[in-house]
């Protein structure tokens, strides 16, 4: 390789020019060694600033390029699509992730982010020209199965849609509901394993009775926020109490609720049986908006303790009050309670008021969404994280949000967070639809920046093979640790657990690091 840089500056992020000088930046780097090219463009994700970036990396020869942006997972996929058309290699682009390791640290302190700017670039410039060009290799699918976890709204719209494209979908339903949809409905059944890796799946289902293996390229996690737990002492002693998404079904079906129609936001208010994820508060106030418009005498309260009803739903918070919707709020202090003797009656202290309100009822509901015990056994099934609240964790808001950090497995509705129905409906969509292309490749990619083992260093310790969650690494004929390497997602956890120091990650050498280090701390250790 010639080593022919090209540096490229972004000042997209509004804050960037605020606070360093990217012209001087980039004029620094103009005059380093081994620099060909430098391009500051107003965003690099920007389609046209790419093919200007692009075009003159041909007439330059370029071979590596230092990016001074964004974190690279929120950089325009498009941008490393060009350079490849320009002979460019994917992996001897390096990005120095201005936004977050400068500006928003140093906000108040300029010539500190100007000068911490300076040294990033210059680290990454000698890591770029370290870097070796890897390449990525391609295996068949044999499948263009895409499966859905969870028949709810959102896992209907995916199979919907990724059906669309041309994939065979089967969705695996925990429930014995029968409802239509495109290709394969497995009811009664539930994911017990699954191995593999994106394209190449293979999932250990029990349906029914019967334990089967299914071949997918992708999977569709939609299963819901467990809206049907129903515990807690309110729940206990109003038998007839309904969670909020039944009672809104029933009123649309045109069943007639006997009133008055109290929505409570939990049955267990203290929160001692029962772990909530979120409030149905949007569904709460369309539903008693909906019900004062078909009758405006109709007697509806909403009582809660925090109520989350942010940008546009603060508009419904206040029409609902408008039609004459009653709202208390209460405290820890005075949470709402049934007494078994009057199941019919519900009290509660009005923090506004001070004063201890009886609220007589026909209908009784919960806006409760608890959390989905099945998202946990799911997410460890597939080996993908999950998020504080009980959720699955979703990949980069601006890049990928249904996708999750393994590739060929994606995620929506609630089974992300709680939503609305329509909102699930579209994250859905989507997630199908990229299921459905994801499936309709037919190759996998696999290889470039993943974990490799020195088998001279391997005491076949097996660490990790057990601390890997893609089952990568495994033990192979010479009764040493080999990589897997269309499992790998070169997250290494595996290099730095292993005793003896034989696994390393291409391109993320001990040697790479320690110059990185070097430069970036200017001068020894």
């Amino acid at each position: 390789m010639k080593g022919q840089i090209q540096v490229i500056g972004c000042k997209s992020c509004t804050e960037i020019p605020q606070l360093i000088d990217m012209n001087k930046l980039i004029e620094k780097a103009s005059t380093m060694d081994l620099v060909v090219s430098t391009v500051l463009v107003g965003a690099v994700c920007d389609s046209k600033s790419i093919k200007q970036v692009v075009q003159e990396a041909k007439e330059r020869e370029v071979d590596r390029v230092v990016v001074l942006a964004c974190p690279k997972k929120v950089v325009n996929p498009a941008l490393l699509a060009a350079f490849k058309k320009a002979k460019v290699n994917e992996f001897l682009v390096e990005y120095v992730n201005i936004r977050d390791e400068v500006v928003l640290p140093h906000m108040n302190d300029p010539p500190r982010a100007q000068a911490k700017a300076e040294t990033m670039m210059v680290a990454a410039l000698q890591k770029v020209m370290g870097l070796k060009p890897l390449e990525t290799l391609k295996e068949q699918m044999r499948t263009r199965n895409v499966v859905v976890l969870g028949g709810g709204a959102s896992g209907r719209k995916a199979a919907e849609t990724a059906a669309k494209t041309g994939a065979h979908t089967i969705i695996i339903e925990k429930g014995t509901k029968s409802f239509k949809a495109p290709g394969v409905l497995m009811q009664n059944s539930v994911l017990l394993k699954s191995k593999g890796y994106g394209g190449n799946f293979v999932l250990t289902i029990r349906a029914g009775e019967k334990v089967e293996e299914l071949e997918c390229a992708a999977i569709v996690v939609a299963t819901g926020g467990g809206w049907t737990t129903l515990n807690g002492p309110l729940a206990k002693a109003c038998k007839s109490a309904l969670p909020l998404y039944e009672l809104d079904e029933q009123i649309r079906a045109g069943k007639k609720m006997e009133g008055p129609i109290v929505i409570v936001d939990s049955p267990d208010p203290a929160g001692k049986s029962m772990q909530v994820r979120d409030y149905a508060w949007d569904e709460s106030l369309e539903l008693a908006i909906e019900l004062k418009r078909r009758s405006t005498d109709s007697d509806i309260t909403i009582v809660f303790q925090e109520m989350r009803a942010f940008g546009l739903s603060e508009l419904r918070y206040k029409e609902a009050a408008e039609l004459g919707v009653r709202f208390i709020r209460y405290d820890p202090t005075g949470i709402p309670k049934i007494d078994p003797k009057e199941p019919n009656v519900i009290s509660v202290k009005d923090l506004a008021q001070g004063e201890t309100i009886r609220l007589r009822f026909g209908t009784l509901a919960f806006a409760s969404i608890p959390a989905n015990d099945d998202n946990e056994g799911i997410a460890d099934t597939l080996r993908i994280p999950m998020s504080p609240d009980g959720g699955i964790r979703h990949g980069s808001i601006q890049r990928g949000p249904v996708s999750t950090p393994r590739p060929g497995i994606f995620v929506c509705g609630s089974a992300l967070f709680p939503k609305t129905k329509d909102i699930a409906e579209e994250e859905g969509m989507v997630a199908g639809e990229l299921a459905g292309e994801f499936a309709s490749k037919g190759i996998i990619e696999y290889g470039g920046s993943v974990a490799e083992v020195t088998q001279e260093k391997c005491s076949a310790c097996l660490t990790c093979i057990r601390t890997c969650p893609y089952e990568a690494p495994f033990i192979g004929i010479a009764n040493k640790a080999e990589i897997r390497t269309q499992a790998c997602q070169g997250c290494g956890m595996c290099v730095g657990i292993c005793p003896s120091k034989a696994i390393e990650l291409r391109n993320c050498t001990d040697d790479l690091i320690m110059q990185e280090t070097k430069t970036m701390l200017r001068g020894d250790f």
